[in-house]
């Protein structure tokens, strides 16, 4: 799903996941240091909308962003704090020549 442009008016913040393990070999996840960005939001099909709205769904959304250093080193891994929330991405793509990327993610805990 590609979007316009459009206006990079809300401040959202990346966390990249970071993992580590005790001297038990226990694993455990935290946040790393979050990249802010302005970014245009655009939320799920009309369809994905409606499907939210049932038991077990889930809210999908772009982040267009413009590219920096730290958003191109991006992965899977990372969580959008976007509206209150926590969104898992599920795809990274970019954008012309290194202008934007957009960050496909889904709601968590919903």
């Amino acid at each position: 799903m590609r979007i316009a442009a459009g206006r990079k008016d809300r401040k959202v913040a990346f966390y990249p996941r970071t993992v580590s393990e005790d001297a038990l070999g226990t694993e455990s996840e935290a946040d790393g240091t979050p990249v802010y960005a302005w970014a245009n939001v655009l939320f799920g099909t009309g369809t994905e909308r409606r499907e939210a709205g049932q038991a077990g769904a889930q809210q999908s959304a772009t982040f267009r962003v413009l590219s920096s250093a730290a958003l191109r080193a991006a992965d899977e891994l990372w969580e959008i704090d976007f509206d209150g929330a926590r969104w898992g991405v599920t795809s990274i793509a970019p954008i012309g020549e290194a202008e934007d990327i957009e960050f496909t993610a889904v709601k968590k805990g919903a």
